[in-house]
């Protein structure tokens, strides 16, 4: 005898959605950061560290607040033996408290590969999140 077909609902895991905009894979990694920028009301001067890190960008822990749309620029010391990771233009696109996240706008080539070669060292099962795919169709 057969079983009636039911459907079933499949649940996203809350930490994303399908319609997650990152176009690469983020890496918990925590490095010191400087960061520096000025919106009309205040200017934005600080320290913090890395949660993660991706080629498109970071999120960040910080002793102050920053305001969402400021732009910023960042010196990422990553422990690979070479100086401060130093990035002109992040936009500020999330903020919770002293919590925040930013998008790398323009960043040169060498900064790029300086950044892709350093996670590709340090990833790990346990530090990618929420275990999404690696990869993007497009």
């Amino acid at each position: 005898m057969k079983r009636p077909m039911t459907a079933s609902v499949t649940t996203l895991h809350p930490g994303y959605s399908s319609l997650d905009k990152r176009y690469s894979e983020r890496v918990a990694i925590t490095c010191p950061v400087r960061y520096a920028g000025e919106v009309s009301t205040q200017p934005h001067k600080g320290e913090g560290v890395t949660k993660d890190l991706s080629l498109s960008g970071c999120k960040m822990i910080s002793e102050r607040p920053v305001t969402r749309g400021t732009l910023l620029s960042l010196a990422i010391t990553l422990p690979d033996g070479e100086g401060p990771l130093k990035l002109a233009s992040a936009h500020v696109v999330w903020v919770s408290g002293c919590q925040f996240s930013v998008r790398f706008l323009e960043i040169s080539q060498a900064n790029r590969k300086r950044i892709q070669a350093f996670l590709w060292k340090n990833i790990t099962h346990a530090t990618v999140q929420n275990q999404r795919a690696r990869f993007r169709l497009v």
